[in-house]
């Protein structure tokens, strides 16, 4: 999947998307925001859920640079299994 591609779908079909063929990975909470992590084919997706409003806001492909807010929730226990 290319990233124009994805970026060019409506929300809609976003959500359908990932909750259809994505595999969940971690949740963080950023602000005002819990942000779900998502991989499919090979990317990283990230849903932007708005806490206040109960409200996806968007969902975007991730970049490799983006993750690192990820990285305090790696145990390295898990990775064992």
């Amino acid at each position: 999947m290319r990233q124009v591609t994805f970026n060019e779908l409506s929300l809609t079909d976003k959500a359908l998307l990932v909750a259809e063929f994505g595999s969940y990975l971690e949740s963080i909470e950023f602000y005002d925001f819990r942000i779900h992590l998502f991989s499919l084919n090979a990317n990283f997706i990230e849903v932007y859920y708005n806490i206040l409003t109960r409200q996806i806001e968007r969902i975007i492909l991730a970049d490799y640079n983006e993750l690192d807010k990820y990285l305090s929730r790696i145990v390295i226990r898990s990775l064992k299994k």
